[in-house]
């Protein structure tokens, strides 16, 4: 799974990159925050190759605001997200991270859990 698209939503557009495996199922961790360089930038990125959030933090940049797990099953093609960033908290609007995914995975149906 390789997926990088920007989400326009209130408050500014949202890169959205999803980086997994090509497994039928993929676990892993999302965080939420900017790019450092260009703090104007909001992302939300997945990495299944992660063992910490801030992993994610460290390889892509970014000033992280929180972050949580995804779970994908492309078969039944759903999404659950969940949990917290033990470092980062969870991100501010768990509501937006869904909407975001939801935009990015035409065809899924995405949830909170």
């Amino acid at each position: 799974m390789k997926i990088d698209v920007q989400v326009d939503v209130t408050g500014g557009p949202v890169r959205v990159l999803l980086t997994g495996s090509g497994d039928d199922r993929v676990w892993g961790k999302f965080v939420f925050g900017r790019v450092k360089t260009d703090p104007g930038k909001r992302v939300l990125v997945f990495d299944d190759d992660a063992a910490f959030h801030k992993d994610i933090a460290t390889t892509y940049d970014l000033e992280v605001s929180g972050g949580g797990w995804i779970e994908f099953d492309q078969t039944k093609r759903t999404a659950l997200v969940g949990g917290k960033s033990t470092q980062f908290g969870r991100e501010p609007d768990r509501d937006l991270t869904v909407d975001l995914l939801d935009e990015a995975l035409p065809g899924y149906r995405v949830e909170a859990v």
